[in-house]
């Protein structure tokens, strides 16, 4: 049995190791969920080019199965990241300013990107598995993509959930590279 002390330590451990794995999944969701949205509204990215990243970004590119797997990892993965994060957060007493940032930036996007992989999730899993409506889809995604903010503001919530995954994702490698020691 754990000890209530020593849970901390090893969530801080699993969030340690796990992360830098989940973070090239997560890396290429958001950079290719950026390219799209923003693509689209920003830049006039074609439909085949559009369809392209989608297709890396769910996954399909390597059939159902594979893009079940892909957005399960990164929907579960991230989620255990968010809450791994938000407990280790509690318990934190470091300054260092890159883990202060990191830690910060996960707990203002905690909402955002769990309702995001929440939504991704359940969206996948609802049109390929369950049968959904077609409504309850297009709530899912509205929610996944920020569109409950309007059509001109939905590609700024992507923009800021995606920008800061990568940035929170980017902080807490940098934490984990070896620190250089002054000579003696």
């Amino acid at each position: 049995m754990l000890r209530s002390n020593s849970h901390p330590v090893k969530l801080r451990l699993i969030h340690r190791r796990l992360a830098p794995w989940l973070f090239i999944l997560l890396a290429l969701s958001a950079m290719t969920g950026l390219a799209y949205r923003v693509g689209k509204k920003w830049f006039g990215v074609d439909k085949e080019a559009g369809n392209f990243l989608m297709s890396i970004h769910t996954g399909e590119w390597a059939g159902e199965i594979f893009s079940t797997i892909q957005i399960l990892a990164a929907g579960l993965g991230l989620l255990f990241l968010l809450g791994s994060g938000a407990a280790i957060f509690l318990k934190s007493k470091s300054r260092q300013p890159t883990r202060l940032f990191h830690r910060l930036l996960g707990i203002a996007l905690l909402l955002p990107l769990t309702a995001t992989a929440l939504t991704g999730m359940a969206y996948k899993f609802g049109k390929d598995y369950l049968g959904i409506s077609e409504e309850t889809a297009d709530l899912l995604m509205d929610i996944h993509e920020g569109a409950w903010l309007g059509k001109e503001w939905k590609v700024y919530y992507v923009l800021i959930t995606g920008l800061g995954l990568l940035a929170a994702g980017l902080l807490g490698l940098g934490i984990l590279l070896p620190k250089k020691r002054p000579a003696p």
